[in-house]
């Protein structure tokens, strides 16, 4: 397994464990657990799930590899989302799920409202919690029949299902970003 020794070894220096500690707690021998860090040999699966137990983390961490390339999304290249109806501009800062090179479990979005705006004429709902932090400008926003004034600085939690829009009140462009989880877009 790639890394697995290296990985369990790291893990065991951080709890400033020693390799006879770790045996006692696993009913292996040091021996064993020595082998094992140095790659010489594979620990089976029940020997494994002891180890992680004893180090207090899940056996996953063992098997998952990190050969997997960051995406990185270019500020010019985003992908964005211009609502006819609407004066909000959306630009996706992380992956879309549609982008299939990752399954992202969440979504940030930049946004902007153009002055006086709303982002839709009624109210919209999703099965995703939202929160909503404003960069520059104010924000106010409607969730049911409350509305909230947000300012530069401030941040809005909404859960899922809660029908909300947002409204620029201002003569000036609103910038903010808003966090979805998980990602439905």
């Amino acid at each position: 397994m790639f890394l697995l020794g290296r990985r369990i070894r790291e893990i065991r220096h951080k709890r400033k464990m020693t390799l006879n500690e770790l045996a006692a707690k696993t009913d292996v021998t040091a021996s064993y657990i020595s082998q094992v860090e140095r790659e010489i040999i594979e620990p089976s699966l029940s020997s494994l799930r002891k180890i992680a137990v004893a180090l207090g983390v899940p056996l996953f961490t063992f098997l998952h590899t990190d050969t997997v390339d960051p995406v990185v999304v270019r500020a010019n290249e985003r992908r964005k989302l211009d609502l006819p109806e609407s004066k909000i501009v959306y630009e996706f800062v992380t992956p879309m799920v549609s982008d299939q090179k990752v399954e992202p479990k969440m979504e940030i979005i930049y946004f902007t409202l153009e002055p006086k705006s709303w982002t839709s004429e009624e109210n919209i709902t999703h099965e995703a919690d939202e929160c909503v932090f404003v960069i520059e400008g104010e924000l106010k926003v409607y969730l049911e029949d409350t509305d909230y004034h947000l300012k530069a600085g401030d941040s809005i939690y909404i859960k899922e299902n809660i029908g909300h829009r947002f409204y620029n009140p201002t003569d000036k462009v609103v910038k903010g970003i808003t966090n979805i989880t998980p990602a439905i877009y």
